[in-house]
């Protein structure tokens, strides 16, 4: 009897342990949620080492904060991305840990890429659009790279007409650095929704990030991105399911400078020494009259 008693424990614990596990990995994958994006203006040179990117706004990327649509995850691939904007621009920039990395050729995006997926003033959020308005980068061994925009006129935008993108290879994978003029993203909302947005603090974005990883071969392995939806629900691109909200705030408070009390003059010193003499000669004075 207290044979059957211990395996019907044993068997409890089982279930219970099952039951974790399969809740953890329901909950693995988490929407980066919102994010307030300050004001700044870096240098585009793809060097990432400008000061305005310390106070830029960051999100995660990796299977915390993003799910497949195609294969799985790398276990080691991440990626960090930062924003800025200004009053030209919305930028980001971004490192990514790929270990099978793989240039794209000049002018497309044919290799390891990552798209943007943008819905400027959340004008397409809340309706029944298939799609916001992705932009797609590949890391070019070449000066150049594409940037798809799916605007009601699927136009293509060249780098040095509008987007400025710089790539470079890394140790573990590799980086970039985007500017994207807030006057082609009017003109996109504008071709696509038929509204004028107006950037300013305050001013709301969703996004969603999205990664196309190719193998040395260059044949596609996984491709997933930041999004609402559960690891249950298939994956979809539509304005609805942006897992980013960017919210445009004010640049970073300066502190005012401490200023030292400042050290005495030649003539507040002598004033200083010479009433201390004047003082002394008064108490001479008053002791003698004792």
């Amino acid at each position: 009897m207290k044979k059957s008693s211990g395996i019907k424990f044993a068997l409890a614990l089982m279930l219970s342990a099952s039951t974790l596990i399969s809740a953890s990995s329901l909950s693995a994958m988490s929407a980066v949620g919102n994010v307030n994006v300050t004001k700044g203006t870096p240098t585009v040179d793809g060097k990432l080492d400008d000061a305005a990117w310390k106070d830029a706004a960051v999100i995660k990327v990796d299977s915390s904060t993003a799910k497949p649509w195609a294969g799985e995850i790398p276990a080691d691939f991440t990626s960090t991305v930062k924003f800025l904007w200004d009053d030209t621009a919305l930028y980001a920039c971004g490192t990514i840990k790929d270990s099978t990395f793989k240039a794209s050729d000049e002018g497309g995006y044919s290799g390891d890429a990552f798209q943007i997926s943008i819905d400027a003033g959340q004008v397409f959020y809340g309706t029944d659009a298939s799609r916001a308005i992705f932009y797609s980068f590949g890391c070019s061994s070449g000066k150049n790279s594409i940037q798809r925009q799916e605007s009601s006129n699927n136009a293509v935008v060249f780098d040095g007409e509008g987007v400025t993108i710089k790539t470079a290879k890394t140790s573990d994978g590799w980086s970039f650095e985007l500017a994207m003029p807030w006057d082609m993203l009017k003109e996109d909302v504008k071709l696509k929704a038929n509204k004028t947005i107006a950037p300013a603090e305050g001013f709301k974005l969703n996004a969603m990030f999205c990664y196309l990883d190719r193998n040395t071969e260059g044949t596609l392995v996984t491709a997933f991105g930041t999004t609402l939806s559960d690891e249950n629900t298939a994956y979809d691109w539509g304005p609805n399911d942006h897992g980013v909200t960017l919210t445009l705030a004010a640049a970073p408070a300066v502190a005012e400078p401490t200023v030292p009390n400042a050290p005495q003059t030649s003539d507040a010193a002598l004033t200083a020494v010479l009433a201390a003499v004047a003082s002394a000669a008064a108490i001479i004075v008053v002791k003698k009259k004792f």
